[in-house]
């Protein structure tokens, strides 16, 4: 009886023991695109990319970045005086938002293994940086000489002039006022940063990046270019204009991200 026991025991470890647990095959797909969105430390916007495989350690991509862009010191106030007051940013000259477009490499550091897990690669990329400035309008406040009652008149905000003060300005007029006065530099951008993709279906992408960007629109000057390659963003008036922007930059890619 005891015999029987024991044999019955190890009978299971016999089954199993006769063939390895298999594992589907990994699938190596050539195609990859992923659209998502982009959060950094001075503005948000939409990222998307379309990455092809070159072996199973290297891929290549084209990227579009679609981003606003603010000055470091562009603080959002509101004219106390008045309950309904709209909120602005006082000293702003232009609403800027780039739109980069580039070619990057990946090296994928850790694959995840069959079973699950988080693919762990580095990015690198590079590629022209537009910034497009649109002029900023406000609703100012003036007052009826006869009836002292206020009006509000849409105005190009205007530093010098001295009715668009704190105490004049009712707030921001609409985002789309002036687009047809929209200014456009060239520059450039530069872009490192480490990929986590852990997606649980292989032909999926769900993804978080995050590194830093460089974007640059004045690279020095000298007797030929000049000021060919930039100038500073004249984003907010009262304060020195930056050329160069380093920002540290969050790409979030959940729902679209595909693999073929």
């Amino acid at each position: 009886m005891k015999k029987i026991s024991f044999i019955l025991f190890l009978f299971p470890f016999f089954v199993f023991s006769q063939e390895p647990l298999k594992r589907a095959e990994k699938i190596l797909y050539k195609h990859q695109r992923n659209f998502g969105v982009n959060v950094h430390s001075l503005g948000w916007g939409l990222h998307g990319r379309r990455v092809w495989n070159d072996n199973v350690r290297w891929q290549h991509f084209l990227e579009v970045d679609i981003v606003s862009l603010k000055h470091p010191k562009q603080i959002k106030t509101i004219n106390t005086f008045f309950s309904d007051a709209k909120g602005y940013d006082y000293g702003k000259q232009n609403s800027t938002f780039l739109f980069r477009s580039g070619f990057g490499k990946e090296r994928i550091l850790f694959d995840k293994p069959d079973f699950g897990g988080i693919t762990i690669s580095v990015i690198g990329a590079a590629g022209v940086s537009l910034a497009f400035l649109n002029p900023v309008y406000l609703e100012i406040l003036y007052q009826d000489d006869i009836t002292k009652e206020f009006y509000v008149e849409t105005e190009k905000y205007d530093p010098i002039n001295p009715n668009h003060t704190p105490y004049n300005i009712f707030g921001r007029a609409s985002y789309f006022k002036g687009f047809n006065e929209m200014k456009l530099q060239f520059g450039g951008y530069f872009k490192a940063g480490f990929n986590f993709e852990f997606s649980k279906k292989d032909n999926a992408i769900r993804s978080i990046e995050t590194g830093v960007i460089i974007d640059a629109f004045k690279v020095g000057e000298n007797a030929i270019l000049k000021n060919a390659i930039g100038k500073e963003l004249p984003i907010m008036a009262f304060t020195n204009n930056k050329n160069n922007f380093l920002t540290f930059y969050i790409n979030m890619n959940f729902f679209f991200g595909k693999k073929w």
